[in-house]
């Protein structure tokens, strides 16, 4: 199945709502705090990170799959959400377009807290507790040391 860019951004955006979800219930560490991260942790993090990366493409497999379900062209169906997210656009849907458009997201909805909780159950099945992989995930946005470690890691697991 082929994702438009439209389409893959909607959807990224759409993840990324349950993952903002997730860190505001995790506690947030300091900005500036460097993360200690031993090399078997390390590795259990990016085993972690692949099985996410799994879910992700699955999650907007079912996604592309709920929005053609609905009978929505993929440019019309980010129309349609674009106007949800921004009260300032105006939207020129019929009845029975917000109709189709309120159920998809609804499903969609359903999904993602699915999703959500596979990716937790990934991260346990690591044996790293989900504060800590949200420390290093965090620390992982700023440290480039630890970003160059986790790709090295990356693709040796993909050379294996």
């Amino acid at each position: 199945m082929r994702l438009t860019g439209k389409l893959k951004a909607l959807l990224v955006c759409f993840l990324a709502t349950g993952a903002v979800a997730f860190a505001q219930t995790a506690p947030q560490p300091q900005q500036q705090q460097k993360v200690e991260v031993s090399d078997d942790e390390l590795g259990k993090i990016a085993d972690a990170f692949e099985g996410i990366t799994e879910i992700n493409v699955k999650a907007q497999q079912e996604m592309v799959k709920v929005v053609e379900d609905s009978g929505f062209e993929v440019d019309r169906f980010n129309e349609l959400y674009e106007a949800s997210q921004d009260p300032a656009k105006e939207g020129d849907a019929s009845d029975e377009e917000k109709e189709k458009f309120g159920v998809a997201m609804n499903k969609m909805q359903e999904l993602q807290s699915g999703f959500q909780k596979e990716m937790e159950d990934v991260i346990k099945e690591e044996g790293i507790t989900l504060d800590r992989y949200q420390q290093v995930a965090m620390a992982l946005q700023s440290d480039v040391e630890l970003q160059q470690r986790l790709q090295s890691l990356l693709e040796k697991k993909q050379q294996q």
